[in-house]
Order: structure tokens, then sequence, then C-alpha cells
């Protein structure tokens, strides 16, 4: 997944080490919109919508996709889920409905194990590069996972999670 999402950051004239990212010029560069949305279902952090008919009237849909994220999320945690559901448009997941919604702690909806995970791990690549990744680890955890997190505009819990598939000692908080 590094060298992929590598490959696409260059593409768009990104520094591979590059952080943090701006994601939603990195969805617009792509033809994907982006919308802040209130749900229905608390459980839903984002939703993403390739067949233009499907795309609310309120909205000009995105040239590839739109997606909407929870209007009150965390603002780390809205970029990761903003990377996520960009991770489902660039891999392909989205199926021939043209939509596809992602739950927070998976309640409800239908659920691909394989294919969040494959979002994750690009959200991940994505904003937090490895490279860059483990030289901040190293240079700055000691001063907290608050701060690693802070530097990539990431959450501590995607910090640590990124830290871990790392292979990166991650201390409590």
């Amino acid at each position: 997944m590094e060298d992929r999402v590598r490959k696409l950051k260059e593409s768009l004239g990104i520094p591979p080490d590059q952080y943090p990212v701006d994601i939603v010029g990195i969805a617009s560069a792509l033809g994907v919109k982006v919308y802040d949305a209130e749900f229905h279902n608390p459980n839903i952090s984002g939703m993403v919508i390739t067949d233009r008919k499907r795309v609310p009237k309120w909205v000009t849909p995105g040239e590839r996709a739109t997606i909407f994220v929870a209007k009150g999320e965390y603002p780390p945690r809205k970029a990761f889920t903003i990377a996520h559901e960009l991770g489902h448009v660039v891999l392909g997941h989205v199926g021939g409905e043209g939509l596809r919604t992602d739950l927070f702690r998976g309640q409800g909806l239908p659920y691909d194990p394989q294919a969040e995970r494959e979002a994750n791990l690009f959200a991940a690549a994505l904003l937090m590069p490895e490279e860059p990744f483990r030289q901040v680890w190293e240079a700055f955890a000691g001063r907290g996972i608050h701060y690693v997190a802070a530097l990539f505009g990431v959450s501590v819990n995607a910090a640590a999670v990124r830290a871990r598939e790392l292979g990166l000692e991650v201390p409590l908080f």
C-alpha cells in the first residue's frame, strides 16, 4: 500500500514524505468532492457515492465520487475518515450500487472486513507515510503520542494503530 500511495502522491505533485497533507485538496485533485453531513445513524462516520444519480440534489457531485463525513467529527478523525473513504474510491471498493457507507465501530450495515482493512491501510499511508512517521516516532515519541499525532494531523488512536502496524513500541496513554 505504501508504494501505491507514494505513486499517487507523486502523480499529484505531492512530496511522498509531506505531512500533514491537505486531504480535501487531494480528494479534489482526484475528482472527489467532500461535504459535511448530518447522518440519522450516529454510528455513520462517512459515506462515499460514485453514482451521480444517488447524490442528493443539494450538492454538486464530484466527477469521480462524492464523500460525506459526519459534521461534528473531531478534525483529526474527520481527516482519517476522508482518507479512508478516498481509499475506497482509489482501490475500487465501491460496487455497482455506487454507494458505500462506513460505520464507526462497524454497526448496522453490510461490512467487508478486507475492504475496510485496505481502506484503513490506504488512509494511514496517505496521512502518516511510513518513513517520516518512523523518524518522527523515534525522535518525538518520548514527548508523548499526542505530540506525534498532532504533527501528522491525526487522532491519537490513529497514530497508535499506525505505530503498532509498523512494529514500533507504543507507550500506554
